[in-house]
């Protein structure tokens, strides 16, 4: 899978020898931290090289499989479980980190998801909780179009997050809010957790 390897002579250095398939193998199944170390990896390798061109390729064709199947499927979350919810999410966190997207970047959409949350949570019984949601995600829409355009950075996960939204505003329940909602937090803390900065 992954080996820890020696270079150099005296000194004992270590450096991270990624297989392809290794990766790939670890991203299917769900095994983050494997993904993490080699995330960390690409980011402090700064010259193109195998081992940095062998992570960003696994990492972006993930990503671009991803990113069609939610075009395929319209974003449609709900036939989803959390786990596979999380493993896509944590895919596209990874490719954000990669990017080098930082998370103010995206901020604004952070706080509207969290703040149409507890009004969710607050209100799941009232009669207009659909009409908020809607409205919620077309203005999430609306902003990541704004950051994309504003920052190219963002756009792949607007490519991701566009087609899931226009699903949310056209199934605006309180269980596919929850859905889009574990989405985006396991997006932010992934992000987090394989090196994705905050500035």
């Amino acid at each position: 899978m992954y080996n820890r390897g020696r270079e150099g002579g005296g000194l004992r250095r270590e450096r991270l020898e990624v297989d392809e398939n290794s990766l790939k193998k670890a991203i299917q199944e769900g095994w983050f931290s494997i993904v993490r170390e080699a995330v960390r990896e690409a980011l402090k390798t700064r010259k193109k090289g195998s081992v940095k061109e062998v992570i960003e390729k696994v990492i972006e064709d993930e990503f671009q499989k991803i990113k069609e199947d939610f075009r395929n499927t319209g974003g449609d979350l709900s036939k989803l479980d959390d786990f596979r919810i999380v493993k896509t999410a944590a895919v596209v966190a990874a490719m954000a980190v990669i990017k080098e997207l930082k998370t103010t970047q995206i901020r604004k959409i952070i706080e509207m998801s969290k703040g149409l949350n507890t009004e969710v949570k607050l209100n799941q019984n009232d009669n207009t909780i659909s009409r908020r949601i809607l409205n919620g995600a077309v203005r999430m829409n609306m902003l990541l179009a704004y950051y994309a355009g504003k920052n190219s950075s963002v756009q792949p996960l607007q490519e991701v997050l566009e087609p899931i939204l226009l699903w949310l505003s056209s199934n605006p329940t309180v269980e596919n809010f929850s859905k889009v909602y574990t989405f985006f937090e396991a997006i932010v803390a992934y992000h987090r957790y394989f090196g994705g900065k905050e500035q």
